[in-house]
């Protein structure tokens, strides 16, 4: 029908071991020659088979779209961490298997020119299955990672955004959230959720700037005034720089940016 269009796909992947120097990388060759030795037995590339299905609509008011996937992961392979965050000891294990299910889905309305609502939301339901177990002089201890969410991965995220431009004059705010995160395997250390908003103003000059100078030697020119997280929130950006631990608190985390002020003039001749 005019405007609907349903989809589904299932597809097989491989993910290539990545190389890099010491220490430097989430590979299994970044590590020293003893750890290297320990995990070269269990380290296979891995896999995954991932299925979906998804529906979208248009239409001149309104787009819309939701988008439903399962995956099976194969042969998980995850940094693992332990030692001073200056100097951290880095091995990549193989975790077994991960079963990721999720649905994401978004929509935009247009109700009069040049004003548009749009908003989106995704759910990511990823857990490992299997627990791990690590072999030390102490001996073989097991971690209960089974039904725990993968690190890094939150489970709920959402962002809207409202812009409006008229005539050369473009305003638009959005705001995103991140669900909470797990720092550790076991999930018990986590990274708290947060909200940002940003807002964006922009005007053309171009017009402007021809017919003060009678010349059109400029094609483009605009101003742009940001302020990125308005509400100076403190959150946590990136995590796991220096991989993850298996439980406990582990300070491999950057703080995320604060209240920050934007002024940029773009020229195309």
């Amino acid at each position: 029908l005019p405007g609907h269009q349903l989809y589904f796909d299932v597809a097989e992947n491989v993910k290539v071991l990545p190389v890099s120097a010491y220490n430097s990388g989430a590979s299994p060759f970044a590590t020293t020659q003893a750890a290297y030795q320990a995990s070269r037995g269990s380290i296979q590339s891995e896999t995954d088979w991932n299925y979906a299905v998804g529906y979208r609509y248009t239409s001149k008011l309104i787009s819309g779209s939701v988008y439903a996937y399962h995956t099976d992961f194969s042969n998980r392979l995850q940094q693992i961490s332990t030692g001073s965050p200056n100097n951290p000891y880095t091995v990549i294990k193989n975790v077994g298997a991960v079963t990721m299910n999720g649905v994401d889905a978004g929509f935009s309305v247009r109700p009069v020119a040049g004003l548009q609502l749009a908003s989106s939301i995704s759910y990511d339901h990823a857990t490992y299955s299997n627990n791990v177990a690590e072999t030390t002089s102490a001996g073989v201890t097991t971690y209960n990672v089974k039904g725990q969410q993968v690190v890094a991965y939150p489970r709920l995220m959402y962002k809207g955004q409202l812009s409006y431009h008229w005539r050369d004059a473009e305003i638009h705010a959005d705001v995103q959230y991140i669900g909470k995160r797990n720092l550790s395997y076991t999930g018990d250390e986590k990274v708290p959720s947060y909200w940002l908003t940003n807002v964006v103003v922009q005007y053309d000059l171009t017009h402007f700037v021809n017919h003060r100078t009678d010349s059109s030697i400029l094609h483009r020119l605009t101003l742009d005034l940001n302020i990125y997280n308005i509400t100076n929130a403190h959150y946590i950006s990136t995590m796991g720089q220096n991989g993850f631990p298996m439980s406990g608190d582990y300070q491999s985390v950057a703080l995320g940016a604060p209240r920050q002020f934007f002024g940029s003039i773009k020229a195309d001749f």
